[in-house]
C-alpha cells in the first residue's frame, strides 16, 4: 500500500501551497505514533489487501483480522483508536490545506482582476491614441482635399487666362486649351 503514502507532488506553480505532505508525514506531524507490535489500522488495511484474505467474505475477513490481532495481543479498540487518530489527523490537515488553497486561489483571482484592469486601462489608452490618429488622418485628408480643390481651381483659372492670351480663333473655348496647359506650360511665355 505504498502508493497511498507517497507525496502528492505534481507540477505546481511557484509560491503555491501545492507541496502537500505524504500521509506518513501528516501522521507524524499530528503525533500519531505506531502502536505496539505495529498493529495500526494501516497494518489491518495491508492484511485485507493480501492474497490470503482479499477473496474471503466480510465475515471471513473479520475473523482473520480478529485472529491476527488476538495472536499479537492487540485489542480491536487499540486499532480503532489508531484509526480515529489518523482520520482526525487527515481531516485536520485537509481542512488547513483547503483553507491555504482557497486563500491562494483568492489571491490569484485578485491578481487576475488587477491584471485585467491594467489591460483594460492600457487598451483604452491605445484605443484613444488610435482614435486620435484617425482624427488626425481625417483632418489631413480634408486639408489635402481642400488644397487640391484650390489648386485645381487655380489651374483652371490659369488655363482660362492662357487660352485668352493665345492667338486662336474665337470659337475655341477656354476648356479646350486646358490639355495644352498641362504639358506645354513651359513653352508658353507671358510677356
Amino acid at each position: 500500500m505504498k502508493d497511498s503514502h507517497t507525496n502528492v507532488s505534481s507540477k505546481v506553480p511557484a509560491n503555491s501551497p501545492g507541496d502537500l505532505l505524504s500521509l506518513e508525514d501528516i501522521y507524524r506531524a499530528a503525533g500519531v505514533m505506531n502502536p505496539r507490535f505495529g498493529y495500526s489500522i494501516i497494518r489491518v488495511i495491508e492484511m485485507l489487501n493480501s492474497d490470503h484474505i482479499r477473496e474471503l467474505s466480510n465475515d471471513g475477513k473479520r475473523a482473520s483480522i480478529m485472529m491476527a490481532l488476538d495472536a499479537a495481543g492487540v485489542s480491536a479498540d487499540e486499532v480503532l483508536q489508531d484509526a480515529k487518530l489518523r482520520q482526525q489527523a487527515l481531516d485536520s490537515y485537509e481542512t488547513a490545506q483547503q483553507k491555504q488553497f482557497e486563500d491562494y486561489w483568492a489571491r490569484k483571482s485578485q491578481e487576475n482582476s488587477q491584471i485585467q484592469a491594467e489591460m483594460d486601462r492600457v487598451t483604452a489608452q491605445y484605443r484613444d491614441r488610435i482614435n486620435q490618429n484617425l482624427k488626425d488622418i481625417a483632418l489631413e485628408k480634408e486639408t489635402l482635399h481642400t488644397w487640391q480643390t484650390m489648386t485645381h481651381q487655380e489651374a483652371h483659372r490659369i488655363s482660362e487666362a492662357v487660352g485668352l492670351c493665345l492667338k486662336r480663333p474665337a470659337t475655341d473655348t477656354p476648356n479646350e486649351s486646358l490639355p495644352m496647359l498641362r504639358d506645354p506650360v513651359a513653352s508658353v511665355k507671358v510677356v
